[in-house]
């Protein structure tokens, strides 16, 4: 832009040329339109990167859970997910019952009831361990793959886990570890046999003498395979010791 002074005499006489202030907005309508595009990206780049940093700031750690089974249960609940103790735990009892939870599931919340009363019914015979699998920093959820919840577990000293596939409900459940705690129907005289061969099918019979100590390694074997069975059937195999 060029400016004229006055001058004496009536002569005009061009001025320095004034370039536009610094900061200004050009007049061309692209270059304004260009400009607030610019600005207006800058200032959705801030307010994103300011409303991340502070979701970071109140994001706060998963509270750690507690006790899932009632302290009158007798049930010993390791509700940090402490699997690597179910080991001790079973050295207490010849038959063990392992329940495999997670807190938030319907299902085994209702499974809980039904073990409760198991559990106050059987303590005397069993040992009933819970293990929550679902928390995060339980060594439960790391060394165990579960695809549904709950999950009932049975040993038989050193045998199992036998897993339980029946409902969970508490008669189904005690009858299931009657039959781990008794594999085999013991059949006492002949009567007994053949009733048991009129009234049951599939079955299978052993003959042992039970007069010799220690046992027989035949015999070790006929139960190993009575809680097999199991795995698979609720009727156990019987044996006859006439």
């Amino acid at each position: 832009m060029i400016r004229y002074d006055s001058i004496r005499g009536g002569n005009a006489a061009p001025a320095e040329a004034v370039s536009p202030a610094a900061g200004a907005v050009p007049d061309d309508p692209e270059t304004r339109a260009l400009v607030r595009a610019i600005l207006l990206g800058l200032l959705l780049l801030l307010a994103v990167k300011f409303t991340c940093s502070r979701a970071k700031n109140v994001v706060a750690p998963a509270r750690p859970p507690v006790r899932f089974f009632s302290s009158e249960a007798p049930v010993v609940d390791l509700y940090l997910g402490q699997i690597d103790q179910v080991e001790r735990l079973r050295s207490v009892s010849e038959v063990s019952l392992l329940f495999l939870y997670a807190p938030w599931c319907a299902h085994s919340m209702a499974a809980r009831q039904e073990v409760q009363l198991v559990a106050h019914k059987l303590a005397k015979q069993v040992q009933f361990v819970a293990v929550n699998c679902w928390w995060s920093h339980g060594r439960c959820r790391k060394m165990r793959r579960l695809y549904q919840y709950p999950s009932i577990q049975l040993f038989y000293r050193r045998f199992g886990p036998i897993e339980y596939k029946g409902p969970f409900v508490a008669p189904y459940v005690e009858s299931f570890i009657l039959k781990v705690l008794s594999p085999l129907t013991y059949l006492s005289s002949e009567a007994v046999l053949r009733d048991f061969l009129s009234y049951h099918e599939p079955r299978v019979v052993g003959f042992f003498q039970f007069s010799s100590s220690p046992l027989s390694p035949g015999y070790q074997t006929f139960v190993s395979s009575a809680l097999q069975a199991l795995r698979r059937d609720f009727r156990g195999p019987c044996v006859s010791e006439w």
